[in-house]
């Protein structure tokens, strides 16, 4: 009796146990992890591609940004770029009004009041970033000067001599040239002069 319930509980034991594990046949561990591998690898890759992607995106976008954000500010800076020339006109009209006030001795409370008016434009002018152009005495420079006349001096030849209109700038970009009138050697004129008969008689012989 005792014999038959040792079999039954060796029985019950065997049966309780779970099954061993074997690889199913015809399954290579090593083929196995070289597949793992090479879809890890593949993953890999789609994930660095992902990355530059982004990467280029991103960068593309803050191009854009700083081209907006540029754009902006010309529009900003140089929108009211009519607006300023216009009343770059009214402060020569009050210049030219002050100076034959004065010349003509006018009541000074007018000369006065003129010239407050005068001032609060300047201080309106020079806080949207225009600049007075400085010519007299400087070399002649195309970019900032209309020369209206050439004019013999002892000066060094190009040197501007007398400045006919006021000229501005913009944020440094021109926003009216000065009229100017610009020195010619008397000497290099005379010298240019005596050179030509001179090159005329050679051509003859």
């Amino acid at each position: 009796m005792v014999s038959e319930k040792k079999r039954h509980l060796a029985t019950e034991t065997v049966e309780a146990q779970p099954p061993s594990k074997k690889p199913l046949d015809g399954e290579d561990p090593e083929t196995t992890l070289k597949e793992l591998s090479a879809e890890l690898e593949k993953e890999k890759s789609k994930s660095e591609d992902y990355l530059r992607r982004l990467q280029y995106l991103q960068a593309d976008f803050e191009n854009y940004r700083k081209r907006v954000e540029k754009e902006t500010s010309d529009i900003r800076q140089f929108g009211n770029q009519r607006l300023l020339s216009d009343l770059i006109v009214v402060n020569d009209e009050l210049e030219l009004a002050l100076r034959e006030a004065e010349e003509s001795r006018e009541d000074p409370t007018i000369i006065e009041g003129v010239g407050m008016v005068h001032k609060r434009l300047q201080s309106i002018l020079s806080k949207e970033g225009v600049e007075k152009i400085h010519s007299l005495e400087s070399k002649f420079n195309p970019d900032l000067h209309d020369a209206a006349l050439r004019v013999v001096s002892d000066k060094e030849e190009g040197t501007i001599v007398e400045e006919i209109r006021q000229g501005y700038t913009l944020k440094g970009k021109v926003l009216r040239p000065s009229i100017v009138k610009v020195a010619e050697n008397s000497a290099e004129r005379e010298s240019k002069s005596e050179k030509a008969p001179l090159e005329e008689i050679g051509d003859h012989e």
